[in-house]
């Protein structure tokens, strides 16, 4: 039986965020309280943070207070690339708080992209966790675009392609990138991909949800930023709050 907890998985994961949220902000809160920035600029950096913890946007806020940037669309472009290097373990630090200037960040982000020590494609799509894998059920989050069409093209492909070939239904792991970008990086969406494994389980899903319950072998979890919870089928047909709570009581997920 699954003890698996994940609603206080992520509880957890929320409160861990809010306290990173508020000491991450602090700096450029300072700011816009000592007319130094705008509440405009101040949301407009929020916005293009790439981080569900705004770990970047105190960084951001001296840097453009301070006329190191020439634009936002710059500054989004280079902090996207350094969120990516810094979780590969391909930039200088993890922490953006040691690179003194955006001259600097720049610089290094350049010659990485130059020297070809840069994120490749293989890369991206491992960015993922594995948050449980046993006999019985198999959850993986993505974090990035790439990671989420690999995972729906190999662990969660459920849609018949015809010829024997699978797919994945689901929006976030089409071959645009638009719809995971928008919810991840914009929106602060988690998700959660879900596979149920052994027929035990598919079992009882078959005694509660009958036809349907084919469509639940893999259902992807999306968390929103204010801690609702929405569910997609195999066939990417949203489930109602009743059928998520129903089958992740199945499963044994709590």
């Amino acid at each position: 039986m699954n003890t698996f907890d994940l609603k206080k998985y992520l509880a957890e994961g929320v409160l861990y965020q809010f306290d990173d949220i508020l000491e991450n902000t602090r700096q450029a809160k300072q700011f816009v309280q000592q007319g130094k920035l705008t509440q405009e600029e101040f949301e407009e950096l929020k916005r293009i943070d790439p981080t569900p913890q705004n770990k970047y946007v105190g960084w951001m806020a001296k840097q453009w207070v301070l006329q190191n940037v020439d634009d936002i669309d710059t500054l989004k472009s280079y902090i996207e690339e350094f969120n990516v290097f810094a979780e590969k373990g391909k930039s200088k630090s993890k922490d953006i708080y040691q690179v003194k200037s955006f001259d600097d960040l720049k610089k290094e982000i350049d010659i990485l992209n130059k020297t070809g020590e840069g994120i490749s494609i293989k890369d991206l799509e491992s960015d993922y966790d594995v948050v449980l894998d046993n006999s019985d059920l198999y959850i993986a989050s993505p974090h990035t675009h790439e990671a989420s069409r690999k995972l729906g093209l190999s662990e969660f492909s459920y849609r018949d392609c015809g010829g024997g070939k699978k797919d994945s239904a689901w929006c976030t792991t089409y071959k645009a990138p638009n719809h995971f970008n928008d919810d991840y990086y914009k929106h602060n969406v988690t998700f959660y991909y879900i596979k149920v494994k052994s027929d035990r389980l598919i079992d009882k899903l078959k005694q509660e949800f009958g036809n349907r319950a084919d469509r639940l072998r893999v259902v992807a979890l999306a968390v929103l930023e204010e801690g609702q919870i929405d569910g997609y089928d195999g066939l990417d047909k949203q489930m109602d709050k009743s059928t998520i709570d129903t089958y992740t009581s199945i499963i044994g997920i709590s």
